[in-house]
């Protein structure tokens, strides 16, 4: 009887990290479908453009991708990486379907009908290059932080200064390359949505952008991520030892 409790509560325990697994999944789904409906929308100051509004998800979208290949590996990282690039696809799907939907003879109704198919028709445009690049951006992501953390492992004295370099690094070269290619399949301007740039935004968008997800990046990780990341290990490794005592006990 013993020996099934102790094997129950190694269970029970073991929902903890898997708890936070689905919690780190469901955020990055919604801020990466959420980061490519809020990229139509400019920021800037006068003649000035700071960027889209997407920028404020890129950076929590690439820590997370940090902290599940610290805890569960790149592999399963990238599975992730994948499982919401197909959510994203899914969401432009529908909103094609309800674009092509019929619209009640009502002229509110059409003119929102006209306003909401103007903000989501250009989603094909917006969702294709978000995907493209969210895709390398992330796979790059992914294999410079892992490809760093390989090499720091071992200096477990200093494991949140390692963590934040490699976390930092990684962010700051994927976003570069996110950021560039995002912006010139996204707004260049080329005629064919009502939403594109003049090329010296698009360049000032992705210099400003890069370093202000940077300072984002940094701030973040260092404050609170790595020891969530630190705290998250642990908790993790101490519960697959006694999983695996309660079940060798057995």
């Amino acid at each position: 009887m013993k020996k099934l409790m102790a094997f129950l509560k190694a269970e029970a325990r073991s929902l903890t990290a898997n708890g936070f697994f689905a919690a780190f999944v469901a955020l990055s789904v919604l801020f990466v479908v959420l980061m490519n409906l809020f990229a139509g929308r400019q920021v800037g100051w006068g003649g000035f453009t700071l960027s889209n509004a997407g920028i404020l998800l890129i950076a929590p979208v690439m820590v997370l991708q940090n902290v599940i290949a610290e805890i569960w590996g790149k592999r399963t990282a990238f599975r992730v990486t994948v499982f919401a690039v197909f959510c994203q696809l899914l969401v432009v799907a529908l909103s094609q379907i309800v674009i092509l939907m019929p619209i009640p003879n009502d002229a509110g109704a059409q003119a929102m009908s006209s306003d909401w198919a103007s903000v989501f028709g250009s989603q094909w445009r917006i969702a294709s290059a978000s995907i493209t690049a969210f895709t390398i951006g992330s796979i790059l992501n992914i294999l410079i932080f892992a490809k760093i953390r390989g090499k720091t492992k071992s200096a477990n004295g200093k494991y949140k200064f390692f963590y934040i370099i490699a976390s930092v690094l990684s962010t700051a070269a994927a976003q570069f390359v996110d950021s560039t290619i995002f912006m010139i399949l996204a707004f260049a301007p080329v005629g064919i949505s009502p939403f594109e740039w003049n090329w010296t935004a698009i360049w000032q968008a992705i210099a400003v952008g890069t370093l202000v997800q940077l300072a984002l990046e940094t701030v973040l990780v260092a404050a609170a991520t790595v020891h969530v990341a630190k705290w998250l290990k642990g908790k993790k490794e101490a519960e697959e030892n006694m999983f695996c005592e309660a079940l060798t006990a057995r």
